[in-house]
């Protein structure tokens, strides 16, 4: 049944986001970073100063989160001139510099009683400070649940990755070490992709996603991930042997493979790596591009098989 107009509205209602910048320049970070966003997700941010810090009803009525982007230097002590009135249920992207006595005489004004309100940043270069909040705002209007990582930092022996709903992830480092190695220095050299994608260390070269350090801290996802890629191994297999029939060809005849090894990739044993690939297509005497064209439409064609197969045995069951 197709969505009503106005149930489209009032999704898009619940994922408003009112954001406040207390100062010209972090409102022009904030622009920035809005005019980067999808014209479907740009609409769901409502831009203002703190000086223009004045909502009509209806935009009361649409916003269902509000976010404040401030220096620390920003917030008046409680009590002084100037001080502004604080949405109780804000979030707070608050960027730090300076003594750290300033804290103690800014923030108990924010009421913040739970750390998903706030999440303090080190004042950083205006590039870095204009991605971390496009990755915030990507995070905080997409619909799909996608989870990008808003500002990555390391803490003691931790990794911590922030996400748009300012959830904290923690990684020991020690179960990195495998990967980044042991040098505190190197191991906090890293870079945050652009839209949050992955972690990247350029001395070991390797990019790491929210999902595998998911996989990291979490056995159970790990072995969810597990069972994941060998079905999707035995379904590829599936289609590679599918081809080899067809073509006529025996697992002995596609030179620099031995048939034991494609055997097992045949039965998802072991992934088609890109050599196993290269040297099936030569077989076939296709292009890479078409013979990877060939098994993706050959698994295309797996999937309404597989749904009867699994309606069957729900019958069954």
């Amino acid at each position: 049944m197709a969505t009503k107009p106005e149930d489209r509205s009032r999704q898009t209602a619940r994922r408003r986001v009112h954001v406040i910048a207390t100062n010209a320049a972090y409102e022009k970070l904030c622009r920035t970073s809005l005019n980067r966003l999808p014209p479907q997700h740009r609409k769901q941010i409502h831009l203002q100063t703190v000086s223009s810090q004045k909502q009509t009803s209806s935009q009361r009525a649409q916003a269902c989160q509000t976010l404040y982007v401030s220096r620390l230097a920003d917030l008046p002590q409680k009590g002084a001139r100037g001080e502004h009135k604080v949405e109780s249920n804000a979030k707070h992207l608050l960027f730090v510099s300076g003594p750290i006595e300033a804290m103690a005489a800014r923030l108990p004004r924010l009421g913040i009683r739970s750390p998903h309100r706030l999440h303090l940043a080190a004042e950083r270069e205006e590039e870095n400070v204009a991605g971390l909040i496009y990755r915030l705002f990507s995070g905080m209007t997409h619909a799909d649940g996608s989870q990008p990582i808003v500002d990555a930092w390391v803490e003691q022996d931790n990794l911590v990755l922030l996400s748009p709903a300012f959830d904290r992830m923690v990684v020991p480092l020690e179960k990195l070490s495998p990967l980044i190695g042991t040098d505190s220095k190197k191991i906090a050299a890293f870079d945050i992709d652009e839209d949050g994608v992955f972690l990247y260390w350029p001395h070991a070269d390797v990019h790491l996603g929210r999902e595998q350090f998911r996989q990291i801290v979490d056995p159970v996802a790990a072995v969810a991930a597990q069972q994941k890629s060998q079905e999707f191994n035995r379904r590829y297999g599936a289609a590679i042997r599918e081809l080899r029939e067809e073509s006529g060809l025996r697992q002995s005849d596609v030179p620099g493979i031995t048939a034991r090894h494609l055997r097992r990739v045949e039965h998802g044993g072991s992934p088609a790596t890109s050599g196993v690939l290269r040297a099936l297509a030569d077989a076939h005497g296709r292009s890479l591009d078409d013979y990877l064209k060939q098994l993706a439409t050959r698994l295309r064609q797996q999937a309404p098989e597989n749904a009867r197969h699994r309606s069957k045995r729900r019958n069954r069951s």
